[in-house]
């Protein structure tokens, strides 16, 4: 396994075994859907489903390069037991970006934009800590609980592994 691999597997373990696990009500964010109509993340959280959510931007390559990965994991998991939001910190007014890139880039699951300013502070209150930058990821449980967050690309396997050990939970 080579370092960077190894690294990877490391930061998400330590991500997974420190996350923050709120126990209250699904993060708060002003998401919108690319037409414009309100949307939140109860609509997915807590319905009995791990729930991964992809935090990305038009200009951010790491997200590029994780993509397949994550459409891969939705592609095997979405109709069973979990499924993937993607959410572009791009904000409302560059939705027509949002758009271009993924016709050039296209994502399996649904996507929705949120604007970064309003968004960062519930980020913060939910993850216990600020917002990075992208990829980033929230991984809630089947019961709606907020089990990791990972800034950074995530490995598929180290996400099936955590699912198979903690379960339904």
């Amino acid at each position: 396994m080579n370092l960077v691999k190894l690294f990877s597997a490391l930061w998400l373990a330590v991500s997974l075994a420190l996350s923050h696990a709120t126990g209250e009500e699904i993060p708060s964010l002003h998401l919108m859907t690319l037409d414009g109509e309100p949307a939140s993340l109860d609509r997915w959280v807590g319905k009995g489903k791990w729930v991964l959510v992809m935090f990305w931007a038009v200009n951010c390559h790491v997200c590029d390069q994780n993509k397949p990965a994550i459409n891969a994991f939705y592609d095997k998991h979405h109709a069973k037991d979990a499924t993937v939001i993607g959410v572009s910190i791009d904000g409302v007014a560059n939705v027509d970006s949002i758009r271009a890139k993924l016709k050039r880039s296209p994502l399996h699951f649904p996507n929705y934009v949120v604007n970064l300013g309003e968004m960062a502070g519930n980020y913060e209150i939910a993850a216990l800590e600020p917002f990075r930058g992208t990829p980033t990821y929230w991984f809630f449980s089947p019961s709606g609980e907020l089990k990791a967050v990972n800034p950074g690309p995530v490995r598929v396997v180290a996400l099936e592994k955590y699912m198979a050990r903690f379960g339904s939970r």
